[in-house]
């Protein structure tokens, strides 16, 4: 089994605080969202367990999405 790498939010290109966050709402929301990186669908990555829609993997970057940690780095970087 391949060791997934967690994707940090300066890797993703985001412009805006806004723009970070409606990406961050959009996974939350359970709704179908591309992989910022390489532009894939994304999905979630606990399939088995009890779904959790914090944790989202790209397959083909072979990236986890922490939306958590994602959003700790937005109010880090990018205050209101």
């Amino acid at each position: 089994m391949e060791f997934m790498e967690r994707v940090l939010l300066r890797e993703l290109g985001f412009k805006t605080r806004n723009e970070a966050l409606a990406f961050l709402k959009r996974l939350w929301r359970q709704e179908k969202a591309a992989c910022p990186i390489c532009g894939n669908e994304m999905e979630q990555l606990h399939k088995k367990a009890k779904k959790s829609d914090c944790d989202w993997q790209c397959k083909n970057c072979n990236k986890t999405y922490k939306t958590m940690y994602l959003l700790d780095e937005i109010n880090e970087q990018m205050p209101e």
